[in-house]
């Protein structure tokens, strides 16, 4: 039986601006998910990314992110 993980409240989960991703892109505490389709994210995404398609979330969030309890920024575009 997989692991399911629940979403946080919108009012629990804040935003992140593209500035302060860029400047933590080489921060470790920072986990980024790019949560498009796996050829959308072979095709562009943000350095260090971890690719977890949307519909995956609830069976393989828990095996794929390295620590849930993390900063983790969620992105569904290409980092322009």
């Amino acid at each position: 039986m997989a692991s399911q993980v629940t979403a946080a409240n919108s009012s629990d989960a804040g935003e992140i601006s593209r500035d302060e991703i860029v400047r933590r892109l080489h921060d470790a505490s920072l986990t980024i998910v790019d949560v498009l389709p796996q050829a959308s994210y072979v095709e562009a995404h943000i350095p260090r990314a971890i690719n977890l398609p949307l519909e995956q979330i609830p069976d393989h969030a828990r095996e794929i992110l390295p620590d849930l309890n993390a900063d983790i920024a969620v992105y569904c575009g290409k980092f322009t």
